[in-house]
């Protein structure tokens, strides 16, 4: 089988693209990094989840502010709400 018979082949599959996806690796990272910042807070003591927290919570804050000014149309082109129109009978 040739080369050009594979990428048919994948093409066929549902695969438009032979583009590999990596955003897993930075992906795993964080939540690896997260998980190990959990034990630590665990082993420290109290005022180690209160930082934790708080840092949790700014990085949640810039994820957002990031995601919003990379992908605006996800919020400022929803379509608006359609009016659902009132029930005629008694709802039996």
């Amino acid at each position: 089988m040739s080369r050009t018979d594979e990428s048919n082949d994948a093409r066929v599959a549902g695969q438009d693209s032979l583009r590999v996806e990596l955003l897993a690796i930075p992906l795993i990272g964080v939540i690896l990094g997260i998980i190990g910042l959990v034990m630590v807070a665990a082993v420290e003591g109290p005022w180690a989840w209160i930082v934790l927290g708080i840092a949790l919570l700014i990085l949640l804050a810039f994820a957002v502010r990031y995601a919003g000014k990379r992908f605006p149309h996800m919020w400022n082109e929803a379509p608006a709400d359609e009016a659902v129109p009132a029930r005629t009978d008694d709802g039996e």
